[in-house]
């Protein structure tokens, strides 16, 4: 399970130091069990800022399966958070190991939940193209490529190469959908035309060069 390092490089955004203490300390060994609880869960090392650190020291260990565990954990305990970056970013991360294990659906769903946060957040955009590119919709990953380059274009050297391919794949996908509608669009003429004893053979459309225009001849 291999992708481009450059679409799965992981956000190792140093934690932040923590400020402060828990106030409302008391005595009482209940009240401190649950304080101890609360300052692990948003602190420590069950915060999500730990888990996503963890998940990242184990995508670089080549441990997909405990980084995607981590960070859906980290996820799961920001659900109802207002820290849309962390959030952003988890989902971006986990889009990363859905990649190494191929299962690019789920990535695209990852993917765009970071864009949906965060629309300015760039990883999130390289790794849905890189998904898009797996599931050869070219066009949609050219699309996601060139938003990247926007947000940050420092980038741009590294993903020249990439960029000049995806614009040659996404012109011939797109020629062939354009075929393939012309096609169905032949059929759908030829069926209302029927009815009436005609079929588009019965028209010739001819091209003024002069003024670029075009004029539709009926012929026999």
């Amino acid at each position: 399970m291999t992708e481009s390092n450059q679409q799965l490089n992981m956000d190792t955004e140093p934690l932040s130091a923590v400020e402060g203490h828990m106030a409302g300390a008391t005595h009482e060994s209940d009240q401190e069990q649950i304080a101890g609880v609360e300052h692990s869960t948003i602190f420590g090392r069950d915060s999500p800022s730990f888990l996503k650190e963890r998940g990242n020291t184990a995508f670089k260990n080549g441990d997909f399966f405990a980084a995607r565990e981590l960070y859906t954990t980290a996820i799961m305990r920001l659900e109802y958070n207002d820290n849309i970056s962390l959030r952003s970013q988890l989902y971006a991360n986990r889009a990363a190991c859905q990649l190494a294990y191929e299962d690019y659906d789920a990535a695209l769903e990852d993917a765009t939940e970071a864009i949906m946060l965060d629309g300015s957040y760039t990883k999130a955009y390289l790794r849905r193209s890189a998904a898009y590119e797996k599931k050869g919709m070219q066009q949609k990953a050219l699309a996601d490529l060139e938003k990247a380059v926007q947000l940050d274009g420092s980038i741009e050297p590294q993903y020249r190469d990439k960029l000049s391919k995806l614009r040659r794949l996404a012109d011939k996908e797109f020629a062939v959908e354009k075929e393939e509608m012309l096609g169905k669009l032949k059929d759908i003429g030829n069926t209302l035309l029927g009815k009436v004893g005609l079929s588009l053979d019965n028209f010739k459309v001819n091209r003024d060069e002069s003024t670029g225009s075009y004029n539709i001849q009926f012929q026999n």
